[in-house]
């Protein structure tokens, strides 16, 4: 039987089991029995997932091995189905969060020392201690597997798959929801504006780039290779958040004209050709930011729009305070927040 294509297209080739593990089961027709990839999801999830080491223990435990964070990310690669991941990361946020039986004990040790009227340095410790039962154990897991190559980026898939799945129903709950947003603060923390870098896209990038371009527009469908050259040439700017950890890759895409003045129709803006083929500085009195797209749906509600217009003014050396008037569409609070939206620039 030919294994299974990732999703990613490769076909990973076969593995004999390590020592004293089991081979890992396909989802497939390949499952030996019923029940047996739920059998060997949990199997993974108690090898994978890290123990949460005693807080005294917190700062001497030694990281987990990574070929354990290698096997969740192989076994996830090689789930075809939505659904089968969803079954997965369902088990992941049910089974690996929070202890609510140390919650409960350490929050009953902090209330009962504040009775005490026991001194500062005691309650500190044990709202520490709080804080540390209140850390779910698959954080752990996105910790580590952030450590490895590309482990960043799948994470980004990973959040993407979950959010896809809840809004499929295909797996709900408290449990998960807590998880989505553990893991969003966790984005938010790796994708700060100082780990982006502004790239600006020109009909000379490479074709990956503006083919990621091209299908991250949302607002205003890019409809040819040439409705593309337009909108990355004369009189147009479009720039995006790379991630330092892959540059080249759109994170957060942002479509801005040059134009002679302000104006609120949009479709004469992407569908106008230039006035020439050469940019002529005087005939540029205003910047109109009229698309804004989230490239990475994994990203949804990290904030990256809001930095992107700001640098993006920077870059065409406008001043928010005194020279620019931005009038913004209804999206711009919200921009990075959701897949796309539209504003309007001010003069330049």
């Amino acid at each position: 039987m030919r294994p299974r294509a990732r999703r990613d297209g490769a076909v990973p080739a076969p593995a004999a089991p390590l020592p004293g593990r089991p081979a890992r089961l396909s989802s497939g027709p390949a499952a030996a029995a019923p029940g047996a990839l739920e059998r060997a999801m949990d199997e993974l999830l108690r090898r994978a997932v890290p123990p949460t080491p005693a807080y005294e223990l917190r700062e001497k435990t030694p990281a987990p091995a990574e070929g354990q964070c290698a096997d969740f990310v192989s076994f996830y690669g090689g789930l075809a189905e939505a659904a089968e991941r969803a079954e997965l990361l369902g088990r992941l946020a049910r089974g690996f969060g929070v202890d609510h039986g140390q919650v409960a004990e350490q929050s009953a040790s902090v209330l009962q020392l504040r009775q005490q009227q026991r001194e500062a340095a005691v309650l500190l410790q044990a709202e520490d201690r709080l804080r540390y039962a209140l850390v779910p154990r698959y954080r752990g897991l996105f910790h580590h597997v952030s450590k490895l190559d590309g482990g960043v980026r799948f994470l980004v898939r990973l959040r993407a798959d979950l959010l896809e799945a809840q809004a499929l129903r295909l797996v709900e709950g408290p449990d998960v929801r807590e998880m989505n947003g553990v893991l969003k603060g966790m984005l938010s923390e790796w994708f700060s504006s100082g780990f982006l870098n502004l790239e600006r896209v020109t009909w000379h990038s490479s074709c990956e780039v503006l083919q990621r371009v091209s299908e991250s527009e949302a607002v205003h469908p890019v409809k040819s290779w040439m409705d593309l050259k337009r909108r990355v040439g004369p009189y147009r700017r479009c720039y995006f958040f790379s991630h330092c950890s892959t540059p080249g890759e759109p994170l957060i895409v942002l479509h801005v004209a040059l134009t002679g003045d302000i104006t609120s129709n949009i479709q004469a803006i992407v569908k106008e050709c230039p006035p020439s083929e050469t940019e002529e500085k005087n005939r540029i009195a205003a910047a109109i930011f009229y698309s804004i797209s989230l490239a990475q749906p994994g990203l949804q509600g990290v904030e990256l729009g809001t930095f992107l217009v700001k640098r993006v003014i920077k870059e065409l050396q406008v001043s928010p305070r005194s020279r620019t008037r931005l009038a913004a569409g209804p999206c711009l609070a919200n921009c990075g927040r959701a897949p796309s939206s539209n504003l309007v620039g001010g003069q330049v």
